[in-house]
């Protein structure tokens, strides 16, 4: 009957994870959720936060974060790379079992007086050699496995580390074959801890918002070590590293705005994107391994093993997709959070977190130049950029504009001076359109018109249109072709003298910042036209009444 429960529930798990794949409504909730950040950013700011926990209770939350026996070696394992290790001391290790560490290198020494560029030559060409010095290594000992005497000391050593897996007729020539050298980072864990001061408070009330735990807000120690501008070979990018796919669907992604850049927003989307992950699979050490490996991944591993926990996939699932990352992810955030809670231990008393830091959020109701907004407050470049890092590089130099209801953060104490400012803005400095401005986009083979818009969020017909073509068109190799901004052609809505209003009936999955976005009014207009005060609850089939254009 218990084989038989998780075989159902992993079903149940693979099936859901498949529905929201499937883009029928989950994402469209999800993306509803997104559009509400400023709301939760402008409450969180209206709240007093309190200091970073540097000692979450273990004991309270040990049950949510479970510490699976066919683990432990590999959570001892990252805890000496994270708090321990320098990164300039290598471990040549197995893959499959962490606990076989054959080789410690030792880079300090030459640390000392090699430039960057020939310190990595060393320890790279080392590295090499003493991965295929061990390899050559497990290979004799293989050889001589049922004749161990015939081994000198040093096979004698390694011989001796598998006594463990003396079942396994084939334990020294997999090892071989799975081989690594994994470097340490604790000069960077230490360097994360005191950038972490900056975040984790905003970070902890967003979580508990939420009702998350709150040793999730440790995961960045592993995705990004609190680098807020830490991006990925395969294009993961900011504090919470998320891929373009899934940013899609928790926060804003286009030609104007990069959410993942945002430590603030990225949070809040991180917190949500955990949220569904767990919602789904029922567990927080699936939910983390989701996290890197994918939700579908997940659950389809479930399905295939007929398992019901992390462990069933670690033993079971065999996908050249759930490699050496994917199986450790959940051990590595375990050491993380550890190394983290008892960071006395590993980095002394003198470490200091930065101070957090501190803001007020704005709201905008047209397309303002980014300069315009930087100077209503008369914000330092530096500190105005650090404040609001997502935006692109069209933005930053004038070629676009920044979109209304995006949220703006000023320095602290001057979100009254900004109202007042912003106010009394002429006509020359808001507007009611984006600027007209075009990426280019020069045409490969297998492109076609429909996916080329589909990539850069816009319609087709707003490519044909840009770039003078129909619909239908055929597209040669090397043709160039304009890509409009996504999102950005509709016009905001102005202020009316005698406000007229349309009807709404809310969606399952609406918040009243999507509305809000939908119909181009501000937040407060839709609560004054409805009598809602500061509240922002509304229900799945209730009418809204909408200011609108006469």
């Amino acid at each position: 009957m218990k084989d038989e429960f998780r075989r159902l529930r992993a079903m149940a798990c693979f099936f859901l994870a498949s529905a929201w794949l499937g883009a029928v409504a989950l994402p469209a909730a999800a993306t509803s959720d997104a559009t509400d950040l400023l709301e939760r950013a402008q409450a969180s700011m209206a709240r007093p936060i309190t200091p970073w926990r540097s000692q979450l209770d273990g004991v309270q939350d040990q049950h949510l974060f479970p510490r699976y026996k066919i683990l432990e070696p590999n959570v001892r394992f990252w805890t000496r790379v994270f708090g321990e290790l320098s990164e300039h001391q290598s471990l040549i290790h197995s893959m499959d079992h962490l606990d076989l560490v054959f080789l410690q290198l030792d880079f300090r020494g030459p640390a000392t007086h090699l430039d960057e560029g020939s310190l990595r030559k060393l320890k790279n060409d080392e590295e090499r050699k003493a991965l295929a010095e061990v390899e050559k290594q497990l290979r004799r000992i293989h050889a001589l496995r049922n004749t161990p005497e015939k081994l000198d000391a040093e096979h004698r050593r390694i011989h001796a580390m598998f006594k463990s897996h003396q079942s396994d007729d084939g334990r020294f020539l997999r090892a071989a074959e799975n081989l690594r050298a994994q470097r340490g980072i604790r000069e960077r864990t230490r360097k994360a801890l005191e950038i972490s001061g900056r975040y984790l408070p905003s970070m902890e009330h967003v979580f508990s918002s939420y009702e998350l735990p709150l040793r999730l807000t440790r995961l960045p120690l592993v995705e990004s070590s609190f680098n807020v501008d830490a991006y990925s070979k395969v294009g993961a990018a900011g504090l919470w590293q998320f891929i373009p796919a899934s940013a899609r669907i928790y926060m804003r992604l286009d030609e104007l705005v990069d959410d993942r850049r945002d430590p603030w927003t990225s949070t809040d989307a991180a917190a949500r994107h955990l949220r569904d992950d767990y919602a789904v699979l029922g567990s927080w050490p699936l939910a983390l391994t989701a996290y890197n490996h994918g939700r579908g991944g997940v659950a389809r591993g479930l399905a295939q093993t007929g398992g019901s926990e992390l462990p069933d996939l670690v033993r079971k699932y065999k996908n050249r997709r759930f490699g050496f990352a994917s199986r450790n992810f959940y051990a590595e955030f375990l050491a993380a959070a550890d190394v983290e809670r008892n960071w006395q231990k590993h980095f002394g008393q003198d470490l200091q977190r930065l101070p957090p830091v501190e803001f007020d959020v704005v709201e905008t109701r047209h397309y303002v130049p980014y300069q315009t907004l930087m100077g209503l407050v008369e914000a330092d470049e530096t500190l105005f950029r650090k404040l609001n890092p997502a935006y692109r590089s069209e933005v930053l130099d004038g070629r676009l504009y920044v979109p209304p209801g995006h949220a703006i953060r000023v320095p602290a104490g001057a979100g009254t001076a900004f109202k007042v400012a912003y106010a009394a803005l002429g006509t020359d400095q808001r507007f009611d359109r984006q600027r007209v401005y075009y990426r280019t986009y020069t045409v490969r083979r297998g492109d076609t018109l429909s996916g080329i818009a589909e990539r850069h969020g816009v319609s087709t017909q707003a490519v044909a249109h840009a770039s003078n073509l129909r619909v239908s068109s055929t597209l040669r190799i090397g043709q160039v072709l304009k890509v409009p901004p996504a999102g950005e052609s509709r016009v905001v809505a102005k202020v009316q003298s005698r406000p007229q209003f349309a009807t709404h009936r809310v969606r399952s999955g609406q918040t009243l910042t999507s509305i809000a976005r939908r119909y181009n009014v501000t937040i407060a207009e839709l609560r004054r036209a409805n009598g809602m005060g500061r509240s922002s609850h509304i229900r799945a089939g209730e009418s809204l009444r909408v200011p609108v254009s006469g």
